[in-house]
């Protein structure tokens, strides 16, 4: 049993001990490691709601014959509350055996052409997405109409014509940073897979680290573009809808953009605080 090859295991020297104090720590202390989520309710929601959680009647395998439904929270305060900030500290110490892989990677080499490859493969999925945007906002750009003042239907003829000009200008922005942003990492991309094949390893590390700046610019004006796009196809239907009921669906739209932004805007902290810092 997995008992008995622990205890096998422990016998062995202390280097196997070592790794037997480590599981057993690691499956004992539920707070650590977070293990306890698929058996018990979670002492997060309770923080954030200040109730326990709702049990419902689906069967769980993990044990207690129901799963428990946790609460979602709302605001970004509560998603990082939410977080295993008990873990982060004990995890970190396990993985320091990274930065002598770092080192020996910097200085000595070669390249670790795996982790190299996940950073070409974001480059790559940032110039796809770029490249698919500008080919909707390009479709988009050709089918506004320009608005007829002689058409009696317009209520508002000098708002439409404020719309149809400022479509032009969101959709002429977004068209112009995600061109800049699919271009920007096509380059990075193709200089560092060239830089690789050619065995220069260092070359593309001082590559990576020149244009790191370029690449953040592209990011931000990617995110640029993506804003632009839904203000401008929010915009967009109070020229396809006239009258009142156009307007009221430019409000809708522009109240639909506000929490989808919010969510955009908790994931970049998550990231920036977990993934950069």
């Amino acid at each position: 049993s997995f008992d008995d090859s622990l205890v096998a295991m422990a016998r062995k020297g202390p280097l196997a001990r070592l790794v037997v104090a480590s599981l057993a720590l690691a499956f004992s202390s539920s707070r650590l490691l977070c293990f306890h989520a698929c058996r018990t309710p979670s002492t997060c929601s309770t923080e954030l709601t200040g109730h326990r959680p709702v049990t419902t009647g689906h069967w769980s395998p993990w044990g207690g014959g129901h799963r428990a439904v946790e609460p979602i929270p709302k605001s970004p305060k509560a998603w990082r509350k939410a977080l295993p900030h008990d873990a982060v500290p004990v995890r970190q110490f396990l993985h320091l055996h990274r930065y002598l892989q770092i080192w020996r990677v910097h200085w000595i080499g070669p390249e670790n052409l795996d982790r190299a490859g996940l950073r070409v493969t974001g480059m790559d999925t940032y110039a796809i997405v770029a490249s698919v945007l500008l080919q909707v906002i390009t479709g988009f750009y050709g089918s506004v109409p320009e608005p007829d003042d002689t058409d009696e239907r317009l209520k508002y003829p000098n708002l439409h014509r404020l719309m149809y000009e400022g479509q032009m200008i969101f959709a002429s922005v977004s068209v112009v940073c995600s061109t800049y942003t699919m271009v920007m990492f096509l380059l990075c991309k193709i200089y560092s897979v060239m830089a690789l094949g050619m065995y220069k390893d260092v070359s593309y590390d001082l590559f990576q680290a020149a244009t790191g700046r370029f690449r953040l610019r592209a990011f931000w004006s990617l995110i640029i573009a993506m804003h632009s796009f839904l203000v401008s196809f929010a915009m967009n239907l109070f020229t396809r809808i006239k009258g009142n009921r156009g307007l009221c669906f430019f409000f809708v739209g522009m109240m639909g953009i506000i929490p989808v932004v919010y969510d955009w805007q908790i994931i970049y902290q998550i990231a920036e605080k977990y993934v950069y810092n």
